[in-house]
């Protein structure tokens, strides 16, 4: 199981990271300027490096004098005995982490698989209009997914479903031809990007650290870096009028949300709007435009930094309890290559030796993990 002062760095490093994604999600020009893409790339290195309960091997121990030595012996410190196991906090709370992510995995399956019952169940949409604009975009993108289009009251907004047999699904409202082929191609291009398949990481992310505030936040900004980069690759290349029919279609679409009383579909919403969020992405596609060929060596370098920030520091350093007071540091030994070792004198006290050489007579034994010989040919032998 992961020790606890791996999972410490990992929340404080990677909160911090998702902290400074949050300040820059602010500012549409930092947005632009680092690069959407750059952006979303970061977040997904986040995501998958947090599935690993586990240091870096090229990480640097940093080690920290004051409070946090103190902090993990608390938690260390023996609360009762059990089945001749010494039970602290530290096993408590794994015991508890164990629990929650069995709760939270049953609960978001059995989401996924209600989901998937009333998606089938819904209305097909035949309507010539759709599945033609279907085929016209599976053309333009050289695809060739077979997407099922359902259409219902219940659904607040266009959304898709389904990683193998993907599902499109459309609220009751009036749509242009033009909007039509515009929303389809924004869900379809979901699908074609692999967004399904983040969505399902993010979710299984949430299984894991269902207690980690940070991840929740990291699952909110990726809805949005793929809301945004989809709208991007949209309007990217198209005339002028075209794009503003896109934004016209945005607006349309988030009124008709606005209206929905009640959101039932949360499992397969990418993202649940605000206004002012619908805003930002249109500020953010028109500004986009007039940026995307001023992007200087500069503003690369600024992207590389923000990357090794967000990605690269919290795989490079780990922060770790300094057990030792500093004024006793000195006559003091320590060794990662395994050649310690205790010998067992008999009456109650132990040699320490050091790659076969003694270093110091002790009374207790301080690490378990040290190997503890019974005669001097033991020690030498080893």
């Amino acid at each position: 199981m992961i020790r606890f002062s791996e999972l410490a760095n990992m929340f404080f490093l990677t909160g911090a990271a998702v902290v400074l994604l949050k300040i820059i999600f602010r500012h549409n020009n930092a947005i632009l300027w680092l690069d959407a893409r750059l952006l979303l790339g970061c977040m997904m290195a986040m995501v998958l490096r947090l599935f690993v309960l586990a240091d870096s091997p090229v990480a640097n121990n940093v080690p920290v004098f004051r409070v946090y030595p103190e902090m993990c012996r608390f938690l260390r410190k023996s609360l009762f005995h059990w089945n001749g196991i010494d039970v602290n906090i530290v096993i408590v709370s794994q015991f508890l982490w164990i629990t929650g992510a069995i709760f939270s995995a049953i609960y978001r399956i059995e989401g996924y698989i209600i989901t998937k019952k009333r998606i089938r169940s819904y209305r097909r949409l035949k309507d010539s209009k759709f599945v033609g604009a279907v085929e016209r975009i599976n053309k333009e993108l050289g695809k060739k997914a077979k997407f099922r289009l359902v259409i219902s009251q219940e659904f607040s907004t266009p959304c898709i479903f389904g990683v193998f047999e993907p599902y499109i699904g459309m609220p009751e409202m009036e749509l242009t031809p033009e909007e039509i082929y515009l929303v389809m191609k924004h869900e379809m291009l979901h699908y074609y990007r692999g967004d399904m398949i983040v969505k399902i990481m993010c979710e299984a992310l949430k299984v894991v650290h269902w207690w980690n505030w940070f991840v929740y936040r990291l699952a909110e900004l990726i809805a949005s870096m793929q809301e945004i980069n989809v709208d991007f690759q949209i309007v990217r290349g198209l005339p002028e009028m075209e794009q503003l029919e896109y934004v016209d279609c945005l607006v349309k679409v988030a009124r008709h949300r606005k209206k929905k009383k009640r959101e039932k579909q949360w499992e397969i919403s990418f993202w649940k709007e605000s206004p002012s969020e619908i805003n930002k992405r249109i500020r953010l596609m028109l500004k986009n435009q007039e940026i995307d060929g001023k992007k200087t060596t500069a503003s690369f370098l600024l992207s590389a930094g923000i990357l090794c920030m967000i990605v690269v520091g919290p795989n490079i350093l780990t922060f770790e309890p300094y057990a030792i007071p500093e004024e006793k540091v000195e006559g003091s030994v320590g060794i990662k290559g395994g050649g310690i070792c205790y010998l067992d004198n008999k009456d109650g006290t132990y040699d320490i030796y050091v790659d076969g050489q003694y270093f110091k007579t002790t009374i207790e034994v301080f690490d378990k993990g040290i190997p503890v010989y019974n005669t001097l040919e033991e020690v030498i032998r080893k």
